[in-house]
Order: structure tokens, then sequence, then C-alpha cells
């Protein structure tokens, strides 16, 4: 039964305006930020992992956009993040990373800059709008949830996707890009950005106030000539852990900090203070402890234990599947010690134990060139 049909308390969570495109009698949800969303619609994950791959596809998401205004607003961000804002110039983005005075991880996502002092922040799964609402202190600066829905269009061919519903030249619209452009009627914040390690872009509506059911089937129409289909979260997983793209509260939290989980480069410790700087200075924990496992003989599911051939026990499969571009179980683990590239480890899975590799992300494309 659809859930359309069920007793659904919008007071409990939000449902897209994309919501009856995707509500299938197949369809399975979660709930993300407080947001219904599908992670599954009966597709073949397979077939729709390789459009993925080859063509495009067309994906309803959960991240929540946070705006950030205010002539202290620059000021602001600079104290809650990692990286030099001030890098981030009039219509780019940047992935930033916030972490707790301890300098363990509390969000991460992409920070857009629309304008001089506005900001839009795309977090992931938990509650960064309090803990930042928390330190604006004397500032003069507003953070809110400004009810923004995202769409991504995602794959080789996305590009063509965005000469046909915009006037933005694709080959002028780089990677991180971040502008204002009108589709179907209605002004929208579009970045060429993505969670799927190919090239892409995503939309961000200004409110709700939009035909979300008219724009899905506008952006399909226009999307044939480049093969857009629509799809969902699972054709999208398997190429998000090959491309070693993390989902905060699933593979990364605050017992990280940025060194272990690969992205150091993003601690700008030569910029003034910022929440976690000290802890960052001064930590000894700078060997990663968020890797990548390939496993020949199975596939990989989250929570599969890993273990050292004498039986302890030293981490998890966070997020896991099958790659069939690759052709071997692929993984994202978490390990409570740093293990070398190409160390083995045994993986007790639902089918049995087997045997796996240790593998620094990406499992390739390294460059990122498939996104750019």
């Amino acid at each position: 039964m659809p859930i359309s049909f069920l007793p659904v308390s919008d007071h409990r969570f939000k449902k897209s305006p994309f919501f009856a495109c995707n509500d299938r009698d197949d369809t399975r949800y979660s709930i993300y930020n407080g947001r219904l969303y599908p992670i599954s619609s009966g597709y073949d994950e397979k077939a729709h992992y390789l459009h993925l791959r080859s063509r495009c596809c067309l994906y309803d998401v959960p991240e929540t956009p946070l705006k950030i205004t205010g002539p202290d607003s620059l000021e602001f961000l600079q104290r809650l993040f990692t990286r030099d804002i001030n890098k981030i110039r009039i219509g780019r983005a940047g992935y930033a990373i916030a972490c707790n005075h301890h300098g363990g991880i509390i969000m991460d996502g992409v920070l857009m800059r629309p304008s001089e002092r506005e900001f839009i922040y795309v977090q992931a799964n938990g509650d960064f709008l309090n803990w930042a609402t928390a330190h604006i202190g004397n500032l003069n600066v507003s953070i809110r949830d400004f009810d923004s829905w995202v769409l991504q269009i995602q794959g080789p061919t996305s590009l063509q996707v965005l000469g046909a519903i915009t006037n933005i030249p694709p080959d002028n619209f780089s990677y991180y890009d971040a502008i204002e452009t009108e589709i179907y009627g209605s002004s929208f914040y579009i970045s060429r950005s993505g969670w799927s390690g190919e090239r892409g872009f995503e939309i961000y509506s200004k409110n709700k106030e939009f035909d979300g059911v008219g724009l899905w089937e506008y952006l399909l129409e226009k999307g044939s000539v480049a093969g857009l289909m629509a799809s969902d979260i699972s054709s999208m997983h398997t190429r998000r852990i090959e491309a070693g793209i993390l989902d905060y509260g699933t593979d990364i939290d605050q017992s990280f900090n940025p060194y272990e989980i690969g992205l150091g480069r993003l601690v700008h410790k030569e910029k003034n203070e910022f929440i976690g700087r000290q802890a960052l200075v001064n930590t000894k924990h700078t060997a990663l402890r968020l890797m990548g496992i390939k496993c020949v003989g199975t596939f990989l599911t989250r929570g599969d234990k890993l273990y050292e051939s004498g039986g302890q026990e030293v981490g998890f499969v966070s997020a896991g599947g099958w790659s069939p571009y690759l052709k071997y179980g692929v993984g994202l683990i978490r390990l409570n010690e740093p293990k070398p590239p190409n160390y083995r480890l045994r993986i007790s899975t639902s089918s049995g134990e087997f045997e796996g590799e240790v593998v620094q992300l990406p499992f390739y494309d390294p460059s990122k060139i498939l996104a750019r």
C-alpha cells in the first residue's frame, strides 16, 4: 500500500514536493533530517546503477539547506568551520566541516555563496541548526531552515540536461560553481556538485511554494535528450561508496576528527580561531581510521564486523554493497585503530566469513575526473 494512504503526520516529519512522484506500492522510506524520503522504489538497482554511470538519473534527496545572512555572516562561518571561508568566492561553493571543541566532526556539507553576505549550507543528517545558533553570540547574523527542497541530476550526460532546462552554458558551469537561475518558471539555487562521484548538479528551491510534480515531469521531459531517468538513492549507494563519499551519522560522527577521515586538507589552522582549532592543532590522532575494504567473495552490508586473523575485533562496515563495475564487494569501514592499505582482515557477513583487503579511498578516480 502506498504510504500516501496511511495516516502520516506532517507534524512528525515533512514530505517533499516530489513525494507523489516516488510513492509506489513497493517504495520503502526512511527519515533524514526530519524528512521522509524514498530509499527504494522497486527499481532494478543494478540497471539504475549502470544507467547512472552511462547516462544520468534524477533523485529526490533529503538534504536540508540552511540560509546564513547578515553583516557578520562571514565572521560567523569562519568561527564554525575549519576551512577559510574567505576562499569561497561569490558564485562558488566548497565542502565545509564543523567540529566540536574536542575536534570531533559535528557536521559536513556543501557551503554555497550566492552573494557577498548570503551563504547556503547544505547540511547532512543532524541537529546542526541548533548547535550553530548556540554559537552566534553577539554577532549580527541569521541562520535558518528556509524550507528548501533538493533534487540531484547525476551522470555523465547530466550537463546536457542543464543546457536544456536553463540558459547556463554547460561548458561554463564548472565543478563547485553555485548560482541562481530560473527553471520551470521559478527561481532556484543550483550547484555543480552531487553525491555520486559522477558529473552532475543539484537544484535547491527557495521555499516549498512551487509545483514539485510539475517540475519533476518537466525535468524528465527536457532531460529525455540526455537519457534522464527517475531513480532512487539505492542506485547511488554503491556509486558513492566507490567514490569514497561519506554520509554523516553513518560513516562519520563526532568520534572522528577530519584527519582520521582523510580531510585534513580542510583544516586551515593558519586562520583565526575556530571551534575545535586548539584540539586539532594538538592532536596526535592524524592517521586514517575511515578506509575502504574490498572483498572478492561476496557483497558487503552495514554492520559486517572486521577481525584480525587472531580473532580480535577491529571495526565494522559502515556502508557496503557489490560493485558491478569493479566486480567485487566494496565497503566503507570504521576502524578502532589505523590499518595501512593492502592490510588483510576477516569480514563476518551474513553469508559467512571472507577475507578482505583494506583500501585507501576512493576505490578509483582519486582526481575526481568523472565528476568534473
